[in-house]
């Protein structure tokens, strides 16, 4: 599951950096924000992207996260 979100947060910076040179600067916005909320995510160790996560994939995605 952590790599998971790790994947996810990647590519949502990657996709708004592309976004901010091919659209828009304000794009960087979701950048800005996706950082910021992994560095809080880090400090108080709450994620509630994983909460999200294992709701829609289900139970069996609780087997490989069993350092939390």
């Amino acid at each position: 599951m952590n790599s998971l979100v790790w994947i996810l947060a990647g590519a949502l910076i990657l996709i708004s950096v592309w976004l901010s040179q091919a659209v828009s600067q304000w794009w960087l916005l979701l950048t800005f924000l996706v950082s910021a909320y992994l560095v809080v995510s880090g400090i108080t160790g709450h994620c509630p992207v994983k909460i999200f996560l294992r709701k829609q994939l289900g139970e069996a995605a609780d087997d490989d996260d069993e350092e939390d």
